[in-house]
């Protein structure tokens, strides 16, 4: 049975298959029963739905694992939404078809993540598995169109595996089991980032696709600080004392951002157009991670708000106002004495807001529309 599930999922998701919304989320989620997490529950999957699945060993994912591969490449297609939505429209008149999409990516991210997790216990060997260019950017000398567009393709892969284990973190509470990307990783993605922060003012004249690529920069950048926080909160699996984890893991954080601010600011020097969607970019980023009271936007702030106050001339009244708002909210919290941390319902929140802008904008890219920044 497990196995006609699997291939059932896998016919649905090459378009051969007629199923439902909800029916392909439950899919999903015998998959995921079986691996050890769940999915989100949503407007498409409710509690109850979720519950009457099996909880027990079903060999579900020993059936899936063999099309691992194809899962991250459904993941790492800009046009599947696309095609999902117009294909359900054609067989069964979805409901949710604005949310739908992003429900599916981030399950099926749950899946491929709860498996490479699980292989990386020893020497990272099923991350090299399925993403063998993880270690490798593009070199100086390597930075043209093709890099630049492989690179921006990369980072939106990553940051649904992301989204797949941070749900995994939001939903399982102190879970040190989905952790996909390791943290020794975040130099060389820093490096992937900063090939389309340089490469973004030449390239995103090219399409629609290249001009949304500075939002899928700023959203992973969001995610991985994140996920380094969420990393250095769970109990460490190593040999290792946690407080050196834990320590470790914010340290990746922070080396992340000190590798991508100065590209941030090379891109603001290009011109004032340049000056305000960069901006806008950081604001949002502080915004979010200001909901979800992180511990490096703290440590991070006194580097940002220069940055941004040094071009308040050319922001719009709008971007004045948002950053205003993010200062009251630090002096109050400095006033306060309020500790660092993600509470589970602001990150469960900020997760669901993440995943319908991303798919809102894989969809946008691949229909060609015009530029839609969902900030």
């Amino acid at each position: 049975m497990s196995r006609i599930v699997v291939l059932e999922l896998l016919q649905a998701l090459k378009f051969k298959s007629p199923l439902p919304d909800t029916n392909l989320l439950l899919l999903v989620q015998f998959v995921c029963a079986d691996i050890g997490t769940r999915l989100a529950e949503s407007t498409i999957i409710q509690k109850h739905m979720i519950a009457t699945l099996p909880g027990c060993t079903t060999a579900a994912m020993e059936c899936m694992r063999q099309y691992i591969s194809e899962l991250l490449d459904f993941i790492a297609d800009m046009h599947t939404l696309t095609k999902l939505k117009s294909h359900m429209k054609a067989c069964c008149q979805p409901l949710h078809e604005d949310t739908f999409g992003g429900n599916l990516k981030v399950g099926l991210a749950q899946v491929a993540a709860m498996e490479i997790s699980k292989g990386n216990h020893r020497d990272n060997k099923a991350v090299l598995r399925y993403l063998p260019w993880l270690y490798h950017p593009p070199s100086t000398m390597q930075q043209g169109p093709k890099e630049f567009i492989e690179c921006v393709s990369h980072i939106r892969q990553l940051s649904w595996l992301l989204l797949g284990a941070l749900t995994h973190c939001a939903l399982h509470q102190g879970s040190t089991s989905c952790m996909p990307i390791p943290l020794d990783a975040g130099s060389h993605i820093a490096d992937h980032l900063i090939v389309i922060l340089i490469g973004f003012p030449e390239q995103s004249k090219t399409s629609v696709l290249h001009m949304c690529s500075l939002f899928h920069a700023f959203m992973f950048a969001q995610l991985w600080t994140i996920y380094c926080e969420q990393a250095a909160a769970a109990p460490s699996l190593q040999n290792q004392n946690q407080t050196e984890f834990s320590s470790t893991a914010i340290l990746t954080g922070l080396e992340f951002w000190s590798r991508v601010t100065p590209s941030i600011l090379q891109l603001m020097a290009h011109n004032k157009v340049m000056v305000e969607m960069v901006c806008l970019h950081v604001i949002s980023l502080m915004e979010a991670l200001q909901e979800c009271n992180s511990t490096i936007f703290v440590k991070l702030i006194p580097m940002w708000l220069p940055m941004i106050q040094s071009n308040l001339k050319h922001l719009s009244a709008g971007l004045r106002l948002r950053l205003q708002a993010i200062q009251n909210r630090v002096n109050h919290q400095c006033l306060q004495g309020k500790a660092a941390g993600t509470p589970p319902v602001a990150l469960r929140k900020w997760l669901q807001c993440t995943q319908f802008k991303m798919a809102q904008i894989e969809i946008q890219s691949s229909e060609a529309a015009s530029q839609f920044y969902p900030m």
